[in-house]
């Protein structure tokens, strides 16, 4: 199931509107679907519910780009009043075609050896490989954790410990999940959705921006006011204030 699109699921989508993100301008807008075609070959009828591949395209409203998707979904048979029957398509998973993913990045603010780890993430991420992403996020927290010095016996100790170091709780709350969704890539083969390994990276990018990022601005903007000072003393002429 995805949410990555509102109003996609229930119905043949072709001719109406959803609301998401365009893969194009990354706007929140709202996209027409003018495509939405089944792929011949593809249907599973041997279970229930029923599944197929579909071709869709999205038009966006904001930029009037187009994004094609590849969209596997199921199909159920509902029974409406008088004994019509009306068939209901539930997004399983949407895998983006046009425009090409680009992987992630990190702020380069960020250590190195952390903005290096999360890119594999990313790429597995933009891949399509759920599992190998969570597994490369829960790394890139491992890394972080390991550069603010934080000590214990495994990584949640040594997680919950950042708290001890002035991270905020919020921060600290974020890398435990990012933990579990690594953990259970890893040991349970477990595959998070597409939004949710997502929602994880996002998570890792708001605390690098906490982190590392603002501390950075701080400091240059620490340094010019300081060499402002500087040198309107020396432009004072002696005497002056």
């Amino acid at each position: 199931m995805t949410n990555q699109f509102k109003g996609l699921d229930r119905k043949d989508p072709e001719g109406t509107t959803v609301a998401g993100q365009c893969p194009q301008c990354a706007h929140q807008a709202t996209l027409l679907c003018t495509l939405h075609r089944e792929l011949q070959g593809t249907r599973e009828s041997n279970g229930k519910p029923r599944v197929a591949r579909y071709l869709m395209i999205l038009s966006c409203h904001w930029c009037q780009a187009e994004s094609v998707f590849l969209r596997l979904a199921t199909i159920e048979t509902i029974q409406l009043a008088s004994q019509r029957y009306a068939a209901t398509i539930s997004t399983k998973n949407l895998d983006q075609v046009w425009p090409k993913k680009i992987p992630r990045e990190l702020a380069p603010e960020a250590p190195e050896t952390v903005r290096e780890v999360f890119s594999e993430g990313a790429l597995a991420e933009a891949a399509g490989a759920f599992r190998l992403a969570g597994i490369g996020y829960r790394a890139t927290v491992e890394q972080i954790v390991k550069e603010r010095g934080a000590s214990g016996r495994d990584l949640y100790q040594r997680i919950t410990a950042l708290k001890d170091l002035g991270v905020p709780q919020d921060i600290v709350d974020a890398f435990h999940e990012a933990r579990v969704v690594g953990n259970d890539a890893a040991h349970d083969a477990l595959a998070y959705s597409a939004e949710e390994i997502a929602d994880i990276a996002e998570l890792i990018d708001e605390a690098v921006l906490v982190l590392y990022i603002q501390p950075a601005q701080r400091t240059r903007m620490a340094a010019q006011r300081a060499a402002r000072h500087t040198a309107a003393k020396k432009a004072t002429p002696k005497g002056g204030a």
